[in-house]
């Protein structure tokens, strides 16, 4: 008899800030494991041996290095996700979700993320700075 194996997320390893941009490392650790060309020699391939040698990562950017599993990926996905098409959030609320994601998971900064979404950079830090508290009531699980 197989026994079922059920894996239990822990929310308190990280804050929302955390979560998010754990998140984002993991998307850009899949995506730079991804090539063109099953057998060529790639800049993602060439910049994630880099990382994985922990070797000096080129300047410009900063770079979190990525600790979350795919599992718990999968679960601030499914967070996002459920936020982003759910029929109960409103148009501001995913909006200020887009500016949060924007910054924390696509690493943008404020000013960026302000270009991006036509405001000032006061408006996207208080959509920014909504969108955590909207999911800190939203799932109890996380801290700010």
């Amino acid at each position: 008899m197989n026994a079922a194996v059920t894996t239990v997320m822990d929310w308190t390893k990280y804050t929302i800030d955390g979560w998010l941009e754990q998140f984002g490392a993991w998307c850009e650790t899949v995506r730079m494991k991804g090539g063109d060309l099953p057998d060529g020699l790639h800049i993602n391939q060439i910049f994630w041996l880099m990382r994985e040698a922990g070797k000096e990562i080129p300047k410009g950017k900063s770079y979190i290095r990525c600790e979350i599993n795919d599992f718990e990926a999968t679960q601030v996905q499914a967070l996002l996700r459920s936020i982003l098409n759910s029929d109960k959030a409103d148009f501001t609320t995913k909006f200020a979700l887009v500016c949060l994601i924007k910054n924390k998971v696509e690493n943008k900064g404020l000013g960026r993320v302000a270009q991006e979404t036509n405001q000032s950079k006061a408006q996207a830090a208080i959509m920014v700075s909504c969108a955590r508290f909207y999911l800190s009531g939203h799932d109890k699980r996380l801290k700010i």
